[in-house]
């Protein structure tokens, strides 16, 4: 197939190789155009609305926090320190079958026993920075069929102010 495309070439005048050329030129940089060019000119279009859309989101968001800040307390609320860990975490944790005991020690260094607790649960929990600025030692390892986690959560007293 090949040598007969070479023969055929070989015996095309140059006016019809020029056309085949040129034709092949238009296809390649339609391709360029289709591909590149069009996609990267319409983001750039609609780039103008864009940012106007996400200053106004920003400008309603600035505005929303500050009446937040504006309004006055209701109630206070527990913070972590203010909470027992133990309360936290059965509030936070709790799912069938998943067992947490509190343990202090006289210098108010509280250990969670974790069993059964699922692990999604725990990292969720676990990323909230007040028990974080508190969290000593972790020791935990997953069922890999269950996801389900068993171990201890150590956690410093809290700082008072």
């Amino acid at each position: 197939m090949l040598a007969l495309l070479q023969q055929h070439w070989l015996n095309a005048t140059s006016r019809e190789r020029l056309l085949v050329v040129s034709m092949a030129a238009v296809i390649f940089f339609a391709a360029v155009f289709a591909l590149l060019i069009r996609p990267a000119w319409r983001t750039v279009q609609a780039a103008p609305a864009t940012l106007n859309a996400l200053d106004n989101q920003v400008l309603t968001m600035r505005a929303q926090a500050a009446q937040l800040r504006a309004t006055p307390a209701t109630g206070v609320a527990p913070t972590m320190a203010a909470t027992s860990p133990a309360l936290s975490a059965e509030r936070e944790l709790a799912s069938p079958g998943a067992t947490i005991t509190e343990t202090r020690d006289s210098a108010n260094i509280t250990t969670l026993n974790l069993k059964g607790v699922e692990g999604t649960r725990l990292a969720v929990w676990l990323s909230n920075p007040a028990l974080q600025k508190r969290l000593q030692r972790l020791s935990v390892t997953r069922d890999a069929t269950s996801g389900r986690v068993t171990g201890t959560v150590v956690l410093r007293a809290p700082r008072s102010l």
